[in-house]
């Protein structure tokens, strides 16, 4: 049968069964889109293209009264609701000459098309494109489950007495992407108040007959399934399509609410679905999609921290109580190419990644568990939650670096995609860096925004010699001097970009953080030291610390000694140095307020990387 035929076959068999298609509305072909729904005249806004009676529609629940199939029913308990429709449309399909569905399972794409869903990824060089993405995940996670589907189905089946050679592995995976790619949720065929659910099944005169199925007793998955609308799902997708589906006491039907000129394709709308969705389930992709999406997952948190989120976020953790990564995956949407305010990007990511990054900074600086009602409102208002801000930011970056790099590592061909799967997927790719690189730059420009000039208020990131001119600022140049004459007297030098090369950067890091603080301390000066202080510091002498920490700053107060008999005037001399201090004090804010920043040069082309540390300010 022709495609015009099988048009026509179908919108005849629709309307002669109680469906409703517009006049002004015929179901067209096409290589590229297949069967679709298109305009023979103009429609205006509001016209109704389609009512489905739930007569016509096609799902579990049919199998479980088709007298015809009755090894579905009797060995219902067999087939999770799932694989029972699976193997249900499979035997449509293979039954299709007697089958109440002949014209819709015969505008259906064919066993031999060539479908572009992930599940039909079978060659290497199909599979390449896929390398390093999340729909790979998702996709042999899923085979499994299905390869599981078809040795159980097969298997039940066979012990019922059915010729099983028909039903193939092929006829499966299609009759999976059929349902993928075309069925609504059962919340369409939903009773409203009864415990019967409608379904239908044809009498010994050939006429459809309606059944009432109490459902009062069937476990929650079972109420929540796939259901196939013929006619209705010829409907492509568009982003840009508004129209309103209408649910009513037994039938759905879909109205445009946009004009539609005459001749043009009528488009539905699935709704605002990623191309990571769109190629698992239906296998295509859209070019700068906006509703395009990327996952991060994040590592388990501490048991301790975990004990804690339970009590306030029970739904990151399994019915036993375990964490689950699954439910501590984020979506991170497309972000807009320019932003006005730097600090926008935090609206883009999950109000509920932020917050728990939070906690788990907190947690990992030994701070006690707060939690925080508006997590985005304190981390931009609050003073103490914007000190948390770039730290949450390089987290994000450090998270989504490796997979950016699992994406570009993968070799694939020069002369790009050769067939339709390959294209689906590579445009499916291309989003997916897209989206992690203009992230992760929105990013670094938050924290490049921090880079500030001396003279400028607020937080900041500063290099080594950014923190002496900044310090140098708020007090005067004569207090910077001895600690200068202290490092050169134990170092041989005081240029800061030798004692960079030399390895010494963030030991005279450590001690410069610790000198400010004693001498801010010692003269009173410490109200910018005091705003830059974290909470996680507690300078009581009973602090344990590991034997590496300790020794290395057992190491460093001997500079501090040596420094102290070659220096006049400054605190050198101090009684507060400790060990213990330096570990404390320098040592922890090291650990926690520093990271590695591309910087530029000074006086000098490009960028290069460089120690930078965090100073919080409230002004």
């Amino acid at each position: 049968m022709g495609h015009q035929q099988g048009a026509e076959a179908l919108e005849q068999w629709f309307r002669d069964h109680g469906g409703y298609l517009n006049p002004a509305v015929h179901i067209a072909h096409s290589s590229e889109a297949g069967y679709r729904w298109q305009a023979k005249t103009a429609l205006v806004e509001g016209t109704r293209v389609t009512t489905v009676p739930h007569s016509l529609a096609l799902c579990y629940l049919n199998a479980l009264v088709d007298e015809a199939l009755p090894f579905f029913r009797n060995r219902r308990h067999e087939f999770p609701v799932e694989n029972l429709g699976f193997f249900y449309l499979m035997a449509q399909y293979i039954h299709r000459e007697r089958s109440f569905w002949k014209a819709y399972i015969e505008t259906l794409p064919s066993l031999e098309s060539e479908l572009t869903t992930p599940l039909w990824f079978d060659n290497a060089e199909d599979l390449a494109w896929l390398e390093g993405t999340d729909v790979l995940h998702t996709m042999l996670a899923r085979r499994k489950v299905y390869e599981q589907y078809y040795s159980d189905g097969i298997a039940s089946l066979h012990s019922a007495g059915v010729d099983t050679t028909p039903y193939t592995w092929n006829l499966l995976r299609w009759s999976i992407t059929m349902f993928t790619s075309r069925a609504f949720s059962s919340a369409v065929i939903r009773p409203q108040e009864s415990k019967y659910w409608t379904t239908y099944k044809m009498n010994s005169q050939g006429r459809r007959q309606t059944v009432l199925l109490d459902m009062s007793h069937a476990p929650a998955e079972d109420l929540h399934f796939s259901v196939l609308f013929p006619v209705q799902d010829a409907g492509n997708h568009s982003n840009n399509a508004h129209v309103d589906w209408a649910y009513d006491p037994g039938r759905f039907s879909v109205s445009v609410t946009d004009p539609v000129e005459a001749g043009t394709e009528v488009f539905n709308n699935y709704g605002p679905k990623g191309n990571d969705e769109l190629l698992m389930g239906y296998g295509f992709c859209i070019p700068d999609n906006p509703y395009d999406t990327v996952m991060l997952t994040l590592k388990p948190p501490p048991d301790e921290l975990q004990h804690e989120l339970r009590t306030v976020h029970s739904g990151y953790f399994t019915t036993d109580g375990q964490w689950s990564s699954d439910k501590a995956t984020f979506r991170l949407r497309r972000m807009p190419r320019e932003m006005e305010d730097v600090e926008l990007v935090f609206e883009y990511l999950p109000e509920a990644l932020l917050e728990l990054l939070l906690y788990i900074l907190r947690d990992e600086r030994g701070l006690g568990f707060e939690f925080q009602e508006s997590p985005l409102t304190y981390l931009k208002t609050d003073p103490g939650g914007r000190r948390y801000l770039p730290h949450i930011a390089r987290m994000i970056v450090q998270s989504l670096a490796p997979k950016l790099q699992k994406l570009q590592n993968v070799a694939l061909p020069p002369h790009g995609p050769e067939n339709a799967k390959q294209v689906q997927a590579s445009i499916y790719r291309s989003g997916q860096m897209d989206i992690i690189q203009a992230t992760m730059a929105a990013l670094r420009t938050f924290t490049r925004s921090l880079l500030r000039a001396p003279e400028v208020a607020g937080s900041r990131f500063v290099m080594l010699e950014g923190l002496l001119d900044l310090w140098s600022r708020r007090t005067s140049p004569e207090i910077v001097i001895p600690f200068i004459a202290g490092i050169e007297a134990v170092s041989g030098t005081a240029d800061m970009d030798q004692l960079r090369q030399a390895g010494w950067e963030d030991d005279v890091m450590v001690l410069l953080v610790c000198y400010i603080y004693l001498e801010s301390t010692h003269t009173e000066r410490g109200g910018w030291v005091t705003d830059m202080l974290p909470g996680y510091i507690d300078l009581a002498e009973s602090q344990q610390y590991e034997p590496d920490l300790l020794g290395h700053a057992e190491g460093l107060m001997d500079l501090v000694s040596a420094a102290a008999s070659r220096v006049e005037g400054g605190i050198w001399d101090d009684a507060r140095w400790s060990a213990s201090f330096i570990a404390e004090m320098g040592g922890r804010m090291l650990q926690y307020e520093s990271m590695t920043m591309m910087v530029p040069r000074v006086g000098g082309e490009g960028e290069e990387p460089r120690l930078v540390l965090y100073v919080h300010s409230n002004e």
